[in-house]
């Protein structure tokens, strides 16, 4: 039976989501790969495991990498993974460029150097790679916005979708950017499918719109962010249940509707034939 493995990892202030296709490891896709320094590491986990393909060379390769946002909690771990694991393809957002990123970041990290070396050098897709899942993805331009540059803004929603079941990762939209993104075509058509969300913005109130939920009926909602220190925080996870219609998911023999890599560690979701899914707190991937 085909099925697709998603781990949301417990990186602490942060996000890194890995597709994991079970018959098609050589199209595994990591969304994000940033969090905390001295946390948990996607890129170890990757290698400790030895789930990955590789090459002639004896090299393990992944077959896509995509950043839903251009800050520093989401691809902290980029230079660790590009000295240890070869990538196939990336999926960035162009909406942009690599000097314009520099100059709004101002402090240019090791990090960003890599980010802005893949934009430069990977310039269009791999026309062979094509995985047993779907991916759609949507973002605005700095054109659509008023003001100066927020990479949340910019961020891409992302749409990965499997044999009846969608997951949906909308990166660090804020409540201002929701409100144009929505109005982009195949976006709420998306939504309506939508059956786990990644809260965006890592479940902050800045990330929370109302209108999200009026296109967007998801049995589970996911929230990946650090122990609670900021009042942005507090009582979101409350927030978003009462968006979900029912009794939720089975968790650790018990009904959940939110999940939080805070409480509830790393997250492991499974998609397999006509729509079925599954959720568990311990990842095992092989």
């Amino acid at each position: 039976m085909s099925k697709l493995k998603i781990a949301i990892f417990n990186v602490g202030a942060g996000q890194s989501i890995l597709i994991y296709p079970v018959d098609q490891i050589s199209h595994a896709s990591l969304i994000d790969c940033g969090g905390e320094a001295d946390g948990f590491s996607p890129v170890d986990f990757l290698i400790s495991k030895n789930i990955l393909p590789k090459n002639a060379s004896g090299r393990p390769y992944l077959g896509n990498l995509t950043l839903t946002n251009y800050d520093q909690d989401h691809f902290s771990w980029l230079p660790d993974l590009r000295k240890k694991i070869d990538i196939w393809t990336i999926s960035f957002a162009k909406n942009i460029s690599s000097k314009e990123l520099k100059e709004h970041k101002g402090q240019v990290t090791d990090a960003l150097n890599h980010v802005c070396y893949l934009k430069d050098t990977y310039t269009g897709p791999a026309n062979d790679f094509v995985p047993i899942y779907t991916t759609h993805s949507y973002c605005l331009k700095q054109s659509d916005l008023d003001g100066e540059i927020n990479t949340n803004h910019l961020s891409q929603i992302i749409f990965i979708d499997f044999e009846g079941s969608k997951l949906c990762v909308p990166g660090d939209l804020e409540r201002a950017a929701w409100e144009k993104i929505l109005k982009i075509e195949g976006v709420k058509e998306h939504l309506l499918t939508t059956n786990v969300l990644i809260a965006p913005h890592h479940g902050r109130d800045n990330g929370y719109h109302e209108d999200i939920f009026n296109n967007c009926f998801p049995e589970a909602i996911i929230i990946s962010d650090k122990d609670i220190m900021h009042g942005t925080q507090g009582g979101m996870a409350q927030k978003y249940s009462r968006h979900i219609l029912g009794e939720g998911i089975n968790f650790g023999g018990t009904k959940r509707k939110v999940l939080t890599t805070r409480s509830d560690g790393h997250i492991l979701v499974e998609f397999e034939t006509r729509g079925v899914r599954s959720y568990q707190g311990i990842i095992t991937l092989i």
